[in-house]
């Protein structure tokens, strides 16, 4: 049998000082959800198994991802924390495994640099490193 597991995902803008979690749909009509290490701690209280962490702005604005968000919320939480967005090569990964994440969500960078899966699991181990896809519901017309 297999075992569920509670990962919540939450999405970060970082255009706001010091980081918003959001919600929204297609990253528009977003609205501020609350304070990214504090929704982490509420998360784990509740029994999540493991965080997720997406940067959604950090790799249309080609910058950094988050690793002060990641470095506050993993001296305070004590679960697994998986970090997206911006990462775009095993420097980028380094970084955010060096402030506490255990796992790098790779998206963007995939599909222009398809190694760049290879070169960080190469690096970090292949438990490291999992792949985003941000996929699209598309209905066809019949003619």
């Amino acid at each position: 049998m297999l075992t569920k597991r509670i990962i919540p995902c939450l999405d970060c803008d970082l255009r706001v000082p010091g980081g918003r979690v959001v919600k929204g749909k297609e990253f528009k009509q977003i609205r501020y959800a609350g304070v990214p290490w504090e929704l982490a701690a509420e998360y784990e209280e509740q029994g999540a198994d493991e965080i997720v962490f997406l940067d959604i702005t950090a790799s249309a604005e080609r910058r950094e991802t988050m690793a002060h968000v990641i470095k506050k919320t993993a001296e305070n939480v004590f679960i697994p924390l998986t970090v997206g967005g911006g990462i775009r090569g095993v420097e980028d990964a380094r970084k955010v495994f060096s402030v506490g994440a255990d796992k790098v969500s790779v998206n963007t960078a995939a599909i222009k640099r398809p190694d760049v899966v290879n070169e960080i699991a190469d690096e970090f181990g292949s438990q490291a490193c999992v792949v985003a896809i941000d996929a699209k519901r598309r209905y066809l017309r019949e003619e």
